[in-house]
């Protein structure tokens, strides 16, 4: 049985990846690389109020809901090492949306503001830098490309 739900999740990854994809352009790398990096680097401080402009306002108000839910129970998602190591536009394309396909890494774990400084460093020194994958679909608002979806299931 768990054989089959292995075979079953793996085939269902198959069939979630991105099938037509093409180079991106220098503006549109770009303009990726600027949002992926302000958005990222702004994950850990529980507020994206610095970077709303790069969101559209109900994709903020969703980040934003985690992060509070976040900050209730003192915790604090540390981002850290932040490396893109491939982009990819997804086709075909939507009018007025861009999906674009990013594979970076990250060393991702979360501390406590209770805890005290070296169980918050042993949280550090157990999490790994790790490879992933993650679908950001850009929609033009306003004549300005913004964050609308983060799909993480890949």
């Amino acid at each position: 049985m768990i054989w089959r739900k292995v075979r079953d999740w793996l085939t269902g990854r198959r069939k979630r990846a991105p099938a037509d994809t093409m180079p991106l352009d220098a503006e549109t790398a770009a303009r990726f690389e600027n949002a992926f990096y302000q958005i990222e680097k702004a994950w850990p401080s529980n507020d994206l109020s610095d970077v709303a402009d790069l969101m559209t306002p109900h994709f903020q108000h969703h980040q934003q809901r985690i992060l509070s839910r976040y900050q209730r129970y003192h915790k604090h998602n540390q981002l850290e090492s932040i490396a893109i190591v491939s982009t990819e536009l997804l086709l075909p394309e939507k009018p007025n949306h861009q999906d674009i396909l990013v594979t970076a890494q990250i060393r991702d774990y979360f501390t406590d503001e209770r805890q005290t400084a070296t169980v918050n460093d042993q949280r550090r020194e157990a999490a790994y830098i790790e490879r992933f994958s993650e679908i950001w679909t850009f929609k033009l608002i306003d004549g300005q490309y913004r964050v609308a979806h983060i799909n993480q299931s890949l």
